[in-house]
Protein backbone atom coordinates (compact mmCIF):
# COMPACT_ATOMS: atom_id res chain seq x y z
CA UNK A 1 0.00 0.00 0.00
CA UNK A 2 1.57 3.04 -1.23
CA UNK A 3 1.18 6.76 1.08
CA UNK A 4 2.62 10.03 0.09
CA UNK A 5 4.99 11.18 3.19
CA UNK A 6 3.65 13.76 5.07
CA UNK A 7 4.60 17.82 3.71
CA UNK A 8 7.94 19.00 5.30
CA UNK A 9 5.72 21.20 7.93
CA UNK A 10 4.58 18.03 9.23
CA UNK A 11 7.74 16.15 9.72
CA UNK A 12 9.12 19.10 11.40
CA UNK A 13 6.14 19.36 13.79
CA UNK A 14 7.09 15.55 14.93
CA UNK A 15 10.33 16.74 15.53
CA UNK A 16 9.50 19.77 17.66
CA UNK A 17 6.94 17.82 19.41
CA UNK A 18 10.13 15.14 19.85
CA UNK A 19 12.28 17.27 21.66
CA UNK A 20 9.48 18.92 24.19
CA UNK A 21 8.30 15.57 24.87
CA UNK A 22 14.56 -1.69 25.06
CA UNK A 23 12.39 -5.98 23.17
CA UNK A 24 12.93 -4.04 26.17
CA UNK A 25 16.41 -5.41 27.45
CA UNK A 26 16.45 -8.14 29.61
CA UNK A 27 19.44 -6.85 32.19
CA UNK A 28 21.66 -9.21 33.60
CA UNK A 29 21.64 -8.92 36.85
CA UNK A 30 25.11 -7.39 38.61
CA UNK A 31 26.71 -10.27 40.86
CA UNK A 32 28.60 -7.61 42.85
CA UNK A 33 28.95 -3.92 43.42
CA UNK A 34 30.28 -1.69 40.63
CA UNK A 35 29.61 1.98 40.33
CA UNK A 36 27.34 3.46 37.55
CA UNK A 37 25.64 6.38 36.89
CA UNK A 38 22.24 6.63 35.39
CA UNK A 39 19.23 9.25 34.27
CA UNK A 40 15.55 8.56 34.00
CA UNK A 41 12.59 8.54 31.97
CA UNK A 42 9.37 9.35 32.74
CA UNK A 43 6.70 10.56 29.93
CA UNK A 44 4.22 11.80 32.52
CA UNK A 45 4.73 13.24 35.66
CA UNK A 46 4.52 10.49 38.46
CA UNK A 47 1.29 10.56 40.99
CA UNK A 48 3.91 9.85 43.66
CA UNK A 49 5.10 13.43 44.67
CA UNK A 50 8.44 12.68 46.32
CA UNK A 51 10.58 9.87 44.99
CA UNK A 52 13.55 8.49 46.39
CA UNK A 53 16.36 6.15 45.14
CA UNK A 54 18.16 4.27 47.45
CA UNK A 55 22.47 3.79 47.39
CA UNK A 56 23.88 1.53 50.20
CA UNK A 57 21.99 3.18 53.15
CA UNK A 58 21.16 6.49 51.80
CA UNK A 59 17.68 7.65 50.39
CA UNK A 60 18.63 10.33 47.60
CA UNK A 61 15.32 12.15 45.74
CA UNK A 62 15.25 12.23 42.44
CA UNK A 63 13.73 15.14 39.82
CA UNK A 64 12.13 13.92 36.73
CA UNK A 65 11.74 16.07 33.84
CA UNK A 66 8.78 14.36 31.37
CA UNK A 67 9.62 13.56 27.97
CA UNK A 68 13.45 14.17 28.62
CA UNK A 69 16.46 12.22 30.45
CA UNK A 70 16.63 13.44 34.42
CA UNK A 71 20.17 14.38 35.27
CA UNK A 72 22.62 11.91 35.69
CA UNK A 73 22.88 10.53 39.13
CA UNK A 74 25.65 8.17 40.75
CA UNK A 75 24.32 4.72 42.33
CA UNK A 76 27.80 2.99 43.73
CA UNK A 77 26.68 0.91 46.46
CA UNK A 78 23.56 -0.94 45.47
CA UNK A 79 22.94 -3.64 43.16
CA UNK A 80 19.41 -3.14 41.98
CA UNK A 81 18.16 -0.14 41.25
CA UNK A 82 15.64 0.97 44.23
CA UNK A 83 12.90 3.78 44.18
CA UNK A 84 11.35 4.60 47.62
CA UNK A 85 8.59 6.97 48.29
CA UNK A 86 8.26 8.37 52.37
CA UNK A 87 5.10 7.32 54.56
CA UNK A 88 3.47 6.88 57.89
CA UNK A 89 3.98 3.34 59.16
CA UNK A 90 1.87 2.10 61.46
CA UNK A 91 3.14 3.55 64.64
CA UNK A 92 2.98 6.46 63.12
CA UNK A 93 6.33 7.01 62.01
CA UNK A 94 7.56 8.27 58.85
CA UNK A 95 9.58 5.43 56.81
CA UNK A 96 10.74 4.44 53.41
CA UNK A 97 8.38 2.18 51.33
CA UNK A 98 9.77 0.39 48.24
CA UNK A 99 8.07 1.42 45.13
CA UNK A 100 9.71 0.31 42.01
CA UNK A 101 12.87 -2.04 41.82
CA UNK A 102 15.32 -3.12 38.76
CA UNK A 103 18.13 -4.98 38.05
CA UNK A 104 21.08 -2.97 36.08
CA UNK A 105 22.60 -4.37 32.76
CA UNK A 106 25.97 -6.27 33.73
CA UNK A 107 29.29 -4.84 32.21
CA UNK A 108 27.82 -0.80 31.68
CA UNK A 109 28.67 2.19 33.86
CA UNK A 110 26.15 4.11 32.28
CA UNK A 111 21.89 3.53 32.19
CA UNK A 112 18.79 4.81 31.54
CA UNK A 113 15.86 3.21 33.45
CA UNK A 114 12.40 3.93 32.25
CA UNK A 115 9.54 4.64 34.78
CA UNK A 116 6.20 4.07 34.51
CA UNK A 117 3.45 3.26 36.62
CA UNK A 118 2.67 -0.70 36.18
CA UNK A 119 -0.16 -1.66 34.24
CA UNK A 120 -1.07 -4.43 36.24
CA UNK A 121 -1.74 -3.92 39.91
CA UNK A 122 1.41 -5.37 41.74
CA UNK A 123 2.91 -5.14 45.10
CA UNK A 124 5.30 -2.30 43.58
CA UNK A 125 2.80 0.51 41.66
CA UNK A 126 6.13 1.34 39.14
CA UNK A 127 7.42 -0.43 36.75
CA UNK A 128 11.20 -0.05 35.71
CA UNK A 129 12.95 -1.05 32.70
CA UNK A 130 16.83 -0.25 32.16
CA UNK A 131 18.71 -0.25 29.23
CA UNK A 132 22.78 0.44 28.60
CA UNK A 133 22.96 4.08 27.71
CA UNK A 134 26.61 4.21 27.13
CA UNK A 135 27.97 5.72 24.35
CA UNK A 136 29.25 2.17 22.96
CA UNK A 137 26.31 0.32 23.06
CA UNK A 138 24.26 3.67 21.79
CA UNK A 139 26.89 5.82 19.84
CA UNK A 140 26.15 8.76 18.01
CA UNK A 141 24.08 8.81 14.85
CA UNK A 142 22.16 5.69 15.79
CA UNK A 143 18.75 4.86 16.05
CA UNK A 144 17.11 3.06 18.72
CA UNK A 145 13.65 1.46 17.28
CA UNK A 146 11.75 0.36 20.73
CA UNK A 147 8.95 -2.04 20.09
CA UNK A 148 6.55 -1.63 23.18
CA UNK A 149 3.82 -4.05 21.11
CA UNK A 150 2.59 -7.44 20.86
CA UNK A 151 3.10 -7.56 17.01
CA UNK A 152 6.30 -8.00 15.47
CA UNK A 153 7.09 -5.03 13.17
CA UNK A 154 9.37 -3.97 10.28
CA UNK A 155 11.49 -0.56 10.54
CA UNK A 156 12.88 1.29 7.33
CA UNK A 157 15.41 3.85 8.00
CA UNK A 158 19.09 5.15 7.64
CA UNK A 159 18.16 3.05 3.22
CA UNK A 160 17.78 -0.65 5.16
CA UNK A 161 14.78 -2.25 6.50
CA UNK A 162 15.10 -4.11 9.83
CA UNK A 163 13.07 -6.68 11.61
CA UNK A 164 11.59 -5.58 15.04
CA UNK A 165 9.84 -8.59 17.06
CA UNK A 166 7.33 -7.61 19.97
CA UNK A 167 8.80 -6.35 22.92
CA UNK A 168 12.52 -5.60 21.34
CA UNK A 169 14.41 -3.23 20.87
CA UNK A 170 17.21 -2.70 17.61
CA UNK A 171 20.00 -0.20 16.68
CA UNK A 172 20.12 1.47 13.56
CA UNK A 173 22.80 3.25 11.95
CA UNK A 174 20.67 6.90 10.43
CA UNK A 175 23.86 7.00 7.83
CA UNK A 176 22.78 11.21 7.58
CA UNK A 177 24.72 13.33 6.01
CA UNK A 178 27.38 14.79 7.99
CA UNK A 179 25.09 18.04 7.50
CA UNK A 180 22.00 16.48 8.85
CA UNK A 181 18.71 16.42 7.10
CA UNK A 182 15.03 14.96 7.26
CA UNK A 183 15.23 10.95 6.89
CA UNK A 184 12.24 8.81 5.36
CA UNK A 185 11.03 6.82 8.17
CA UNK A 186 8.48 4.13 7.73
CA UNK A 187 6.93 1.38 10.09
CA UNK A 188 5.57 -1.84 8.37
CA UNK A 189 3.56 -4.68 9.64
CA UNK A 190 4.68 -8.59 8.59
CA UNK A 191 3.19 -8.63 5.10
CA UNK A 192 4.97 -4.93 4.22
CA UNK A 193 2.08 -2.87 4.42
CA UNK A 194 2.83 0.72 5.66
CA UNK A 195 1.06 1.23 8.50
CA UNK A 196 3.17 4.89 9.82
CA UNK A 197 5.20 6.79 7.63
CA UNK A 198 7.13 10.15 8.26
CA UNK A 199 10.34 12.09 8.04
CA UNK A 200 12.75 12.30 11.24
CA UNK A 201 15.12 15.09 11.58
CA UNK A 202 18.59 13.61 12.02
CA UNK A 203 22.42 14.73 13.19
CA UNK A 204 25.16 12.60 13.00
CA UNK A 205 25.94 13.74 16.54
CA UNK A 206 22.98 13.13 17.95
CA UNK A 207 21.16 9.95 18.64
CA UNK A 208 17.55 9.25 19.25
CA UNK A 209 15.27 6.38 20.94
CA UNK A 210 12.15 5.81 18.64
CA UNK A 211 9.28 3.85 20.93
CA UNK A 212 6.46 2.02 19.35
CA UNK A 213 3.63 1.38 21.12
CA UNK A 214 -0.12 -0.04 19.91
CA UNK A 215 -2.94 1.95 18.67
CA UNK A 216 -4.56 3.93 21.66
CA UNK A 217 -8.40 2.84 19.44
CA UNK A 218 -8.51 0.24 16.40
CA UNK A 219 -8.38 1.49 13.24
CA UNK A 220 -5.86 4.33 14.21
CA UNK A 221 -2.37 4.52 13.94
CA UNK A 222 0.65 3.29 15.74
CA UNK A 223 1.49 5.74 18.70
CA UNK A 224 5.23 7.21 18.12
CA UNK A 225 7.29 8.76 20.90
CA UNK A 226 11.23 9.99 20.57
CA UNK A 227 13.91 10.70 22.67
CA UNK A 228 16.24 12.88 21.19
CA UNK A 229 19.60 13.69 22.62
CA UNK A 230 22.12 15.48 21.00
CA UNK A 231 25.97 14.97 21.70
CA UNK A 232 27.69 17.66 20.13
CA UNK A 233 31.34 16.69 20.24
CA UNK A 234 31.17 14.57 23.33
CA UNK A 235 33.65 11.61 23.49
CA UNK A 236 33.17 8.86 26.34
CA UNK A 237 34.62 9.06 28.89
CA UNK A 238 37.37 6.72 30.38
CA UNK A 239 34.91 5.07 32.76
CA UNK A 240 31.99 4.78 29.73
CA UNK A 241 32.49 0.92 29.23
CA UNK A 242 29.73 -0.79 27.70
CA UNK A 243 28.19 -4.18 27.25
CA UNK A 244 27.44 -5.44 23.18
CA UNK A 245 24.88 -3.44 21.68
CA UNK A 246 22.29 -5.89 20.88
CA UNK A 247 21.12 -5.47 17.09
Amino acid sequence: MNRRLPKFTNALCLYLLSMTCAGLLNATPVSGKTDIEFSCLVWEPLSIQEVFYLDGKKYIPIEFSPGTRSKIYPLAESINFELYRREADPSGAMAYKLIGRAPRVAGTRRMLFMIEPHPTPTDLPLKIQGVDDALKAFPPGTYRFVNSSNAELQVKFGGQTNRLPAKEIILVNSNVPKRGGFLPFMILNTNGQAIFETRIFSQPTGRNMVFISPPSQPGERVRIKMLPQLLGAQLPSPTDQASPATP
